[in-house]
C-alpha cells in the first residue's frame, strides 16, 4: 500500500485494505447498500440536511474508546489547507467543508459537532441522496485522537498502527506481507469467521504462479492484476471470475503542457484509440470500450458521445491543431506517456502508442515508472500524459463527475477546469427532482468529453481467480471486498 492512513488512502488496493482494518458509521453489505456499522441509529432532518449519528460504544485496538470525536478531528485534520488529504473533496458536501479547505474559513465553522462521546451532529450543504453510502469510505473514517497527537506517523508502522474494524495488525513487513489477525475489540467480533488473513506482495506472474501451487486462495481483483497472458486460458479453463464494477480506465491529460492546450490535439488523441480493439487483444475480460466517463451501468450515457476509433475524424483535428499552432508535427517536440509499470499497463501502453503512430505518424515515448512514483508524478501534474483510472466511491455518477470539477482538487490532476462545467455540478446538487438531477449531470458529462481532459478507455470487469473451498467472498459494484 501507499498509505494506511484513511485520511491519504486513494488508489483501490489501499481502500480495500484499509477496510479490512477499519470501519466508518456505515458499512457496505453485500447486496451493496449502506448499513450501520460504527453507528448503531442515525436521524435524519426533514429538510434531509442535518444528520445526527449516535455511536456504539466500543474501543480502539489498543483499548481507548472510539469516540465522536476521533470522527470530527479526523474530518477536520483533511481539511486543513495544509493537510495532504487527496480525498479530501468528498467532504465537501459538509457545510463550509469547501471553504475551509482553501483557507478562506476557520475549522470551526465545518458543519461537524462531537456533542458529545458518542454523538455526532453533520449539517450538510445541500440534501446528498447518497450521504450514508459516503459515511462508508475511509476519508470519513475516524482517527484515534489521542494516537494522532502524540505520533502522527503512526499509520505507518505495525507497531503503532492502532485499528477499529474486524481486524487488527499482527505483522507488516514493507514490501513484503502484511499479517492481519482478528480483532477482538471489533463490536461486531462474532461474525468474523477467520482469524488471521496473509496479504503477499509479488508481482502478478509470481502471484498467479503462487494461487496455481495452492500457496494463495484468491488472486486478482481487487488488489492485484491476473497476468494478460494467462487470461485465455483461465478462460477456456472456466477458471476466470468475473464481477461487474463501477469504474472507468482513462488517459489523463495535463491540459498546460503543450500540445495538449489545444482542445483539438486533445480530441484527436482521444478519437484516434480503436477501444474495441484494446478490450478483445488487450485486456481480454469482457470490459466495455468507453466513450464517457461514468460507467454506463449509472444510466448517464444513452448514446456514445463520439465514435470510436474514428481515425479521419482524428487526423483532421490533427492537422487544425497544428495549424492554429502554427507548428509542423516535426516541431511538436517530445510527447511522453506515463504510467505504473505492471503487466498488463505496459502493453495496453504499447498498443495505444501504436494506435496513434498509426494515426500521425509521430512516436510517443512511453515512461513506466513504479507505482509510487506514478501516484507522486500525477500528483504534482509532473507528466504530458498518464494512465489512469477510477472507481467509484459511493454508487452515484456524481462521483465520478466531481473530480474535474476544479483543479485545485488534490485527485483531478489535469490542470484543467470549467465555469460551465461546475456550474452545471453546483445546480445538479441543489435539484429536488431526480429526472432533472440526471439530465444536468448528462450535460455535465457531455461538456467534459467534448473538452476531453482524459480521454476515456474502458470500464472494468474485475477479475480474479478463487480456490474452489472459498466462500461467502462478495465483490460489491464498488470494488470492495
Amino acid at each position: 500500500p501507499q498509505t494506511l492512513d484513511p485520511r491519504k488512502v486513494r488508489s483501490l488496493n489501499d481502500v480495500n485494505i484499509l477496510k479490512i482494518f477499519m470501519e466508518g458509521l456505515t458499512r457496505i453489505n453485500k447486496s451493496g447498500s449502506p448499513e450501520l456499522a460504527m453507528a448503531e441509529k442515525v436521524h435524519i432532518s426533514d429538510d434531509l440536511k442535518t444528520y445526527t449519528f449516535t455511536l456504539r460504544k466500543t474501543q480502539w485496538s489498543n483499548g481507548d474508546p472510539v469516540r465522536a470525536q476521533d470522527f470530527e478531528y479526523a474530518w477536520k485534520k483533511s481539511l486543513l489547507p495544509t493537510f495532504n488529504s487527496p480525498n479530501a473533496n468528498m467532504l465537501y458536501v459538509i457545510k463550509n467543508a469547501r471553504e475551509i479547505k482553501k483557507g478562506d474559513l476557520p475549522l470551526s465553522l465545518l458543519g461537524v459537532d462531537a456533542v458529545d462521546d458518542y454523538t455526532l451532529t453533520i449539517k450538510l450543504n445541500h440534501p446528498t441522496p447518497y450521504f450514508l453510502d459516503l459515511v462508508s469510505h475511509p476519508i470519513l473514517f475516524p482517527v484515534n485522537q489521542l494516537l494522532d497527537k502524540a505520533n502522527p506517523t503512526w499509520a505507518e508502522q505495525q507497531n503503532s498502527y492502532v485499528t477499529n474494524g474486524p481486524f487488527q495488525m499482527e505483522d507488516w513487513k514493507h514490501h513484503n506481507a502484511i499479517v492481519a489477525v482478528k480483532n477482538k475489540e471489533y463490536w461486531d467480533n462474532k461474525t468474523v469467521r477467520l482469524n488471521q488473513l496473509n496479504m503477499i506482495m509479488v508481482s502478478e506472474d509470481t502471484g498467479f504462479k503462487m494461487f496455481e501451487t495452492k500457496e494463495l486462495d484468491w488472486d486478482g481483483s481487487p488488489f492485484s492484476k491476473i497476468p494478460s497472458d494467462a487470461i485465455q486460458s483461465l478462460q477456456g479453463r472456466h477458471k476466470l471470475e468475473t464481477a461487474p464494477v463501477n469504474a472507468t480506465a482513462f488517459i489523463r491529460i495535463n491540459v498546460d503542457s503543450s500540445p495538449f492546450d489545444s482542445q483539438k490535439m486533445r480530441r484527436a488523441f482521444g478519437l484516434a484509440i480503436n477501444r474495441q480493439a484494446i478490450v478483445e487483444h488487450i485486456t481480454q475480460g469482457n470490459q466495455i470500450p468507453a466513450t464517457g466517463i461514468v460507467p454506463i451501468a449509472m444510466g448517464l450515457q444513452e448514446t456514445p458521445y463520439f465514435e470510436d476509433g474514428s481515425i479521419a475524424m482524428a487526423q483532421e483535428l490533427f492537422e487544425e491543431a497544428l495549424a492554429e499552432k502554427q507548428i509542423t508535427k516535426e516541431a511538436l517536440g517530445e510527447i511522453t506517456f506515463l504510467y505504473a509499470a505492471n503487466g498488463q499497463a505496459s502493453v495496453l501502453a504499447q498498443a495505444i502508442q501504436y494506435q496513434w503512430y498509426e494515426a500521425f505518424g509521430i512516436a510517443v515515448r512511453l515512461e513506466p515508472v513504479e507505482d509510487k512514483v506514478c501516484f507522486d508524478r500525477i500528483g504534482k501534474n509532473n507528466y504530458t500524459l498518464a494512465l489512469g483510472s477510477w472507481f467509484a466511491d459511493v454508487n452515484d455518477p456524481v462521483n465520478f463527475l466531481e473530480v474535474f470539477k476544479s483543479k485545485a482538487n488534490g485527485i483531478n490532476n489535469t490542470n484543467w477546469e470549467n465555469l460551465a462545467y461546475a456550474k452545471l455540478l453546483d445546480i445538479a446538487n441543489t435539484c429536488k427532482s431526480k429526472e432533472e438531477r440526471c439530465k444536468l449531470l448528462k450535460e455535465s458529462e457531455k461538456l467534459i468529453i467534448n473538452e476531453m481532459p482524459l480521454i476515456p478507455l474502458y470500464h472494468y470487469n474485475l477479475l480474479y481467480i478463487k480456490d474452489t473451498e472459498l466462500k461467502d467472498v462478495v465483490l460489491t459494484s464498488l470494488g470492495n471486498i
